[in-house]
């Protein structure tokens, strides 16, 4: 009885051998490979599970048999002669990726996932990419899923300042929050398989629509570091941040969403999150590439802020001497708000970096200026001028008459270029800017439900508020197909190229184009660039 107990555990405690044979293989094919131990977490699980389980809890004496060792040593060469070629396997394949697919300082425009490949993404290496070392990581998204189109915007920067960039191929104006939430998933797990990147570095971004799936990701999928919101702000979610994240919003001045950014810098201010509000001179649009620069510098400065990446005391030193420059400056010239901004930013951006009391001081004393405070109290007459101007006119879409739409948006247009009032004229062309996403909506909303008489009138506003924009030439052609006129159509094409349409894949899969693939003027538009 005694014997068969211990041959008992000597069979169990062999098997336990062979757990710990594998785990040794393991890891020195793991330190062979150059992998991280993390990346093979089911194995490590399934055998530390039985080691602790088992054999690191109990000491057992035992008495050796012949059969029991040639058995064991039996079950040793075969399990260790799998994992030895899954390894070899792994590294291989691991190795190839890193690199031999992709060089440094090089753009790729569709980079297929792995476990997907209908869905792609644009890439860039930075040229300091390192296997061996950690790197932060920038996830875009554009609002008509061109992913080139921000990694082109962002590539030198990322080069300068040692970021990976992506921009999804596939997230776009129209897809529920659920489906771009899951590329999103989906690009992460694809880059972090192929490159070794900073998990405490990885920032979203996006512009528009884009700007609202950078935050979703953010809101719901968590492990973010921070968003860039280009155009846009947070997207209507009522749930709280899995984890925090730092928030940076850019916007024109001209855009038509400005007072939304606005409003939610001032409530991020409110609930404490770490945060700051990039303006510049310009309509709907991705910042322009003067100012991005400024963006890596609030990546980088978050970065270190998290711990993510060192602390680079000549960075801080080389901001803080800049921008005290041009807060000088600004003084010397009597732009005293502007001084006040620049220590706003300053406070924003250096905030866990340095001591900030010199910058509250000088904030404070601007604070109660006689004309700071009369120019704080004028930008707020007008913001609140612009929504009541909002509320008036967006009813007016589906009830007044284009007629009427005809002589108002000259008026519009009109004061929007006023030199006798300028600082109205950001408010009117915010206001277009507003209309026309209106019309748009009105639109696209008519033209789904068949209603083909007022998706023609709302598409006739549209070109009378924003007459430059080739979206309304587009939903004109869809009218034209559906009514079975191909004069029409082709003129309406016509116009939108001409406007600067370009996106051929969605003309050619749009199903209203369908039964006109064969005209030979269809096929002269699908050709052109």
């Amino acid at each position: 009885m005694l014997k068969t107990i211990y041959i008992n555990k000597l069979t169990n405690l062999s098997r336990r051998f062979m757990f710990l044979n594998i785990h040794c293989l393991y890891l020195n094919m793991m330190i062979r490979c150059n992998l991280h131990y993390s990346k093979a977490s089911n194995i490590h699980y399934f055998v530390t599970k039985h080691l602790k389980a088992n054999f690191v809890r109990k000491i057992i004496f035992f008495i050796f048999t012949p059969k029991v060792i040639a058995m064991t040593k039996q079950a040793l060469y075969i399990a260790s002669g799998i994992l030895v070629l899954f390894s070899s396997v792994s590294c291989i394949s691991g190795q190839g990726k890193n690199s031999k697919e992709f060089s440094t300082s090089k753009i790729y425009q569709k980079v297929p996932c792995t476990a997907d490949t209908n869905l792609t993404y644009a890439l860039f290496l930075p040229e300091s990419y390192e296997k061996d070392k950690p790197c932060p990581v920038l996830i875009l998204f554009d609002s008509h899923g061109d992913g080139l189109l921000p990694v082109n915007l962002f590539s030198a920067e990322a080069s300068t300042n040692g970021f990976i960039v992506a921009g999804s191929n596939n997230s776009k104006n129209g897809l529920p929050i659920e489906e771009t939430t899951a590329i999103y998933r989906k690009m992460l797990a694809d880059i972090s398989n192929r490159f070794n990147i900073n998990n405490k570095a990885v920032y979203v971004g996006g512009f528009s629509g884009g700007s609202r799936v950078a935050g979703a990701a953010a809101i719901t999928v968590g492990g973010i570091a921070g968003v860039v919101g280009c155009g846009a702000g947070l997207p209507n979610i009522s749930q709280k941040p899995l984890s925090p994240f730092s928030y940076l919003a850019v916007v024109g001045n001209q855009d038509f969403n400005y007072t939304e950014l606005l409003q939610l810098d001032e409530t991020l201010e409110q609930s404490g999150y770490q945060h700051h509000l990039l303006e510049f001179d310009g309509i709907h649009q991705w910042p322009p590439k003067e100012l991005i620069p400024e963006i890596f510098v609030w990546l980088k400065f978050d970065a270190m802020r998290q711990q993510a990446i060192p602390v680079d005391r000549n960075a801080i030193n080389s901001f803080i001497e800049k921008n005290d420059k041009d807060a000088s400056l600004a003084s010397t010239e009597g732009r005293l708000s502007q001084q006040q901004d620049i220590y706003i930013k300053m406070m924003h951006y250096l905030h866990g970096l340095t001591d900030l009391a010199p910058l509250q001081a000088e904030i404070d004393k601007l604070s109660g200026n006689k004309y700071v405070v009369a120019f704080r109290k004028q930008q707020k007459q007008l913001l609140e001028t612009e929504q009541e101007l909002q509320r008036r006119y967006s009813p007016e879409i589906q009830q007044q008459s284009i007629e009427w739409w005809s002589k108002e948006t000259r008026k519009l247009h009109s004061l929007s270029e006023n030199p006798a009032n300028p600082e109205m004229n950001a408010v009117y062309k915010r206001l277009l800017g507003f209309l026309s996403l209106n019309c748009y909506m009105y639109s696209t909303s008519a033209l789904k439900q068949g209603d083909l008489e007022a998706a023609a009138k709302y598409i006739e506003i549209y070109r009378l508020v924003d007459p430059t924009n080739a979206e309304h030439r587009y939903l004109a052609a869809k009218v034209a197909a559906i009514e079975h006129n191909p004069d029409a159509l082709f003129r309406a094409l016509d116009q939108a190229f001409n406007l600067g349409f370009k996106d051929i894949n969605r003309l050619q899969a749009d199903a209203d184009f369908q039964p006109y693939h064969q005209d030979e003027r269809f096929m002269k538009f699908s050709e052109r660039k």
